[in-house]
């Protein structure tokens, strides 16, 4: 996000090369610190408390993101080594997401994201992904912060990544949706139900392909009938959970207009 040094007035840097004991191995390791925008160019997609890195593209002007790289390998999951000096209460995040270009839409691969809380000494992170069907992904996002919540984000938190890679295979017959959940129409329109016959099931979280949570649904008789009229069109994601919140069943389905 160093780029955002580029406004006028400028913003201070966030991205940094550590050496010595703040990396793991090799010459470098990657350092995030959150920062306050004192010229916000874009409010709504950049908190004012703020530090991140991914590997994509960004522009000035406009200000877009455009994250992701070329990647058509299906990790099991993503390793790293971190350590993390927050602020208060501030928090870290990691995301991961592979997706595929359709010809009319973006579909979501697969999926991660992981909390990273104080450790003054680099350890090693495992996150697992979430595989949503068995196609192979056109791209990655990789993304790092060093204030995952506006809200309790602090100047000053900051966050050491080295040593990054994908590692593991899924292969494309691993991933199976359950029969004991149906879901339709699908595409829709106006209305979509989601029926289940899971003896478990207690409630239906919605996310989008980004992964920011849509909505949350009890579930009464096994099913609900979700009205999708607001939702933008593309691909949502749904987990089906427990009464102690364990996920039971995942799935997709795509709204149009």
């Amino acid at each position: 996000m160093n780029l955002l040094n580029l406004t006028t007035p400028p913003n201070p840097v966030s991205c940094f090369k550590a050496v010595g004991i703040d990396k793991h191995s090799g010459n470098y390791a990657l350092k995030i610190k959150s920062v306050h925008i004192n010229n916000n160019p874009a409010p709504t997609a950049v908190p004012d408390t703020f530090g991140c890195a991914f590997k994509g593209k960004i522009t000035i002007s406009p200000v877009t993101f455009k994250a992701g790289y070329p990647y058509t390998n299906r990790p099991e999951k993503l390793e790293f080594y971190s350590k993390y000096s927050p602020v208060g209460n501030d928090t870290a995040l990691v995301e991961v997401l592979l997706k595929r270009w359709t010809g009319t839409f973006t579909d979501t691969i697969a999926k991660a994201a992981m909390n990273l809380t104080a450790s003054s000494v680099y350890g090693l992170r495992e996150l697992p992904l979430t595989y949503l069907n068995n196609e192979l992904p056109d791209s990655a996002v990789i993304a790092f912060y060093s204030s995952r919540d506006s809200l309790t984000a602090r100047v000053g938190s900051t966050l050491y990544v080295d040593d990054v890679l994908f590692s593991g295979w899924v292969g494309l017959n691993e991933i199976s949706k359950s029969a004991a959940t149906n879901v339709f129409p699908n595409p829709a329109k106006e209305y979509i139900t989601i029926q289940t016959t899971l003896k478990e099931a207690h409630n239906l979280r919605l996310v989008n392909a980004l992964g920011a949570e849509a909505s949350v649904y009890s579930i009464d008789n096994q099913g609900f009938v979700v009205d999708v009229h607001s939702f933008i069109p593309g691909t949502y994601f749904y987990e089906i959970r427990s009464i102690e919140n364990r996920v039971v069943d995942i799935g997709k389905f795509s709204v149009i207009k």
